[in-house]
């Protein structure tokens, strides 16, 4: 598995960050962020890792986002300028803020042995949660970490709809036979991915013959349809058959994409 194609949540400034205990003023969420270097004294920029207060198996670090993502993964990395990490750790997380649950029913994760190097673990199942929990459960020497959380990219819809498509009046749908037009529609602005089209009628002018020998008349069949759909435009297709006779179409359509 492989995170080339997942959003860093934490990097991307998505998350707010919320500790049980911080060391001090320079040891706080501030420092928590994978592979965090300080550049500086720690007295003026603080320790490369988050590190609680209190050495024990109640500490966590709390990731919270504004609206709902899809986590599929966590990584965790040790303190960058002292043999602090952790060795293992579980993860807890909440959709609606109220109700936590523990991933794996709050078993054991396996976590650091150095300063350095970045453990990935890939949820079972991709969470589906507002924030998340890392507690640490043992740890070398310190209470310490760094770490990322990994979701799938948001998918946001882009609308766009249109008025009044229409192949004109007496056409040559108004004519005997099966027959259909073809009308170019154009989109106001060009979209991202080929778009999902619904179209359908909000005006009909027909007109159907009389069944042979009989004074029924048959059925309206009129009808239009999207093809040829690019992210630019579509062909709107108008057809009528079976002795339907069309004077005057109008339809409308809504265009919308997820990217």
């Amino acid at each position: 598995m492989s995170i080339a194609n997942l959003v860093p949540i934490c990097a991307n400034s998505r998350v707010n960050l919320r500790t049980s205990t911080n060391f001090n003023g320079v040891h706080t969420q501030f420092n928590s962020l994978l592979n965090y270097k300080n550049g500086a004294p720690n007295t003026q920029a603080g320790a490369e890792a988050w590190c609680a207060a209190i050495n024990d198996a109640n500490q966590y670090i709390v990731a919270g986002v504004d609206t709902p993502k899809t986590f599929v993964a966590v990584s965790i990395q040790g303190r960058g300028d002292a043999d602090h990490w952790t060795k293992s750790f579980k993860v807890r997380y909440t959709l609606d803020g109220i109700t936590w649950t523990d991933y794996r029913n709050g078993g054991a994760l396996p976590g650091n042995t150095d300063r350095s190097t970045v453990v990935t673990h890939f949820f079972d199942q991709p969470i589906r949660a507002r924030s998340i929990s890392i507690c640490p459960l043992t740890f070398n020497n310190q209470v310490a970490l760094r770490f990322e959380l990994y979701a799938q990219p948001e998918k946001y819809s882009f609308t766009q709809v249109g008025q009044g498509v229409s192949p004109g009046v007496n056409s040559n749908l108004n004519n005997s036979g099966d027959n259909e037009v073809f009308i170019d529609v154009v989109f106001p602005v060009e979209f991202k991915s080929v778009p999902i089209v619904a179209i359908t009628f909000d005006h009909l002018d027909t007109r159907s013959t009389n069944a042979p020998d009989t004074d029924d008349f048959q059925q309206t069949r009129v009808g239009v349809q999207a093809t040829n759909i690019t992210t630019k435009g579509f062909k709107a297709r108008f057809y009528v058959w079976g002795g339907c006779r069309a004077y005057d179409l109008r339809a409308d359509y809504v265009a919308t994409t997820f990217d």
